[in-house]
């Protein structure tokens, strides 16, 4: 007898993504969790290169002003904390002044248009249907950045809307991407407790209707893969959750990502990604050497 609901990899993609693939996640911080896994195992990826994204809206927003070539000014940035950030993009692209903040942008900016060409597998991951504008603009944000709510208009985004963003982001995507063959849709599984469950639940059944509807408009080329599933069915214990009791722990990331290889990677791809992590882990536990010569 099963006490659990155990989710298996997903049949007939195996060895779809291998190392020479070169590999792109877009989205929330849970395309951190996979990206991450991604590089240890020495896999060509760029792990969200426009910052933390979590709603439809701002990530087709973000790829947007990636793939028309937009170039920010030193004005396109506002003061919070000592620091100059935009509402376009996480705080990890914030600098001290405006103009390092303007430079440090389009420097990666430039540096993303450059590898566009080589990307060939998309792994877009949604976190909410839940978009914050600035009432002053009625622009869409990408991070509030801690301010005040009232300047925001909290939307949730309908199920129609999400689709448009979402197929608009993949034909963006395409047209400037002619290496671009696979696109891989997940729903992030962590949970935004500052909604409300009732309100988070309404959320996620919102990008999980648009993620299906995008994908049979196009299933040779658009995978969903189930992280949320795996996480709400599978493993439903709080075991799983890291101390917040939102986030998935440790185990939890591990164990959604083995099911996401063996989904997609072929054995010999697994081997080599194995093989690659023991090299990882030995050179970060290798002892430190003195420098003889240090006269300290």
């Amino acid at each position: 007898m099963k006490f659990r609901t155990e989710i298996q990899p997903l049949p007939g993609l195996q060895g779809t993504i291998t190392h020479s693939s070169h590999i792109w996640t877009i989205g929330s911080c849970f395309a951190d969790n996979i990206g991450d896994c991604m590089f240890s195992e020495g896999f060509d990826i760029e792990v969200n290169p426009l910052g933390t994204l979590y709603n439809p809206l701002s990530i087709l927003n973000a790829v947007s002003n990636l793939v028309n070539g937009r170039v920010y000014t030193p004005a396109d940035f506002f003061p919070h904390e000592g620091r100059f950030r935009s509402y376009d993009f996480h705080s990890i692209f914030s600098r001290r002044t405006p103009e390092e903040s303007a430079e440090f942008v389009n420097s990666r900016l430039s540096e993303l248009r450059e590898e566009m060409s080589k990307l060939s597998t998309l792994i877009l991951t949604f976190g909410s249907a839940r978009c914050f504008r600035l009432k002053a603009t009625g622009q869409a944000v990408a991070n509030c950045h801690k301010q005040h709510p009232d300047i925001f208009q909290v939307e949730d985004l309908s199920v129609d809307l999400c689709i448009e963003a979402i197929s608009e982001t993949i034909a963006l995507l395409r047209r400037s991407c002619p290496n671009l063959k696979q696109i891989i849709l997940t729903v992030s599984p962590i949970r935004h407790k500052a909604y409300g469950f009732h309100a988070d639940k309404i959320s996620k059944a919102t990008l999980l209707l648009a993620c299906e509807k995008v994908r049979l408009a196009n299933p040779s080329m658009i995978t969903y893969f189930p992280a949320y599933e795996i996480m709400m069915d599978d493993l439903r214990d709080y075991r799983f959750y890291s101390a917040d009791m939102i986030h998935p722990s440790e185990t939890a990331v591990d164990y959604i990502y083995k099911i996401f290889s063996h989904t997609f990677f072929s054995t010999l791809t697994l081997t080599k990604a194995a093989a690659h992590l023991r090299d990882l882990r030995r050179s970060l536990h290798r002892p430190f050497a003195p420098d003889n010569n240090d006269p300290s």
